[in-house]
Formats: structure tokens, sequence, C-alpha cells
């Protein structure tokens, strides 16, 4: 795997990843930001990677359903360095006939075998989950690796 930046201007960056760009921007309280920072890139990294478990196991497990959505939020540490004191995913399936119980399955999984980038801020951060099916809260839990 392999990352780089560029800077534009101010802490505006543009990143490159297998050809893709993109950008990175840690704009001040009063400034435009012309991207997501650093830290809602992992989030949105850590969605992607146990989202992307979540759905193929879903698939395996012939789970109908016609909408999935993935939730991050995390609290920062008042003083620096500033890191996240928590995450909190929310896991949201919906549809008719969802079977609970595979759903949970799926996101146990992930969040407790397969998702690497969640095995990593684990170490670092607790990570805690909610599992809804349709509207209704069917499990919460913490991401734990061995």
């Amino acid at each position: 795997m392999r990352a780089k930046v560029h800077r534009i201007d101010g802490h505006h960056f543009k990143f490159e990843v297998r050809g893709m760009q993109g950008d990175i921007d840690v704009a001040l309280a009063d400034a435009k930001s012309a991207g997501p920072s650093p830290k809602e890139l992992v989030l949105a990294a850590l969605c992607g990677c146990t989202g992307t478990d979540v759905v193929d196991l879903m698939a395996k497990f012939q789970v109908q359903y016609e909408s999935f959505d993935l939730e991050a939020r995390a609290g920062l540490t008042d003083k620096h360095p500033k890191i996240f004191t928590r995450i909190d995913l929310t896991y949201s399936v919906k549809g008719p006939g969802i079977d609970a119980a595979q759903v949970i399955e799926a996101v146990k999984r992930s969040t407790h075998q397969y998702s690497g980038t969640a095995a990593m801020l684990s170490k670092a951060v607790p990570i805690f989950y909610t599992v809804q099916v349709n509207g209704e809260t069917v499990a919460t839990d913490q991401a734990q690796f061995a």
C-alpha cells in the first residue's frame, strides 16, 4: 500500500492513492474547508472496511435488504494530541423480512474477526457498535479482537 499528499495551500492537501485523488483539509474554524479532515477520513475508512465485511457476510447469509447505512461518530480529547476518546458505529439495515440474528452475526464477525481497520483502531480507542434493523435497536456491543 502507498499513499501520498501534495500541499495545495494552508492545511489543504491533495492525496493520491492508486491513481485516485481527493482533498484533505484541516481548515481553521473561520475558513471554508476544501475537504474532510484526516480524522474524518479515518472514520470513513473504518466504515468502508467494516461495511464491506457486513454486506459480504449478509450476501453469504442470503439476507435480503433494501438499504444499508453505517455511521461512525467519535469524540476527541481536549488537549493535544487530540485523539479519539471512543468510536460509536451504528449499522442500519432496512427491508421486509430481515432476520436480525443474521445481521447481528455479520456485524459481530466484522467487529471481532475480519475488519483490519477496526482491529488496528481498537488497539488505540474503544469501538462500540449498535445494530438497527428497520429502525429498531437489536444489538449493542464492543468490538474486540484477539
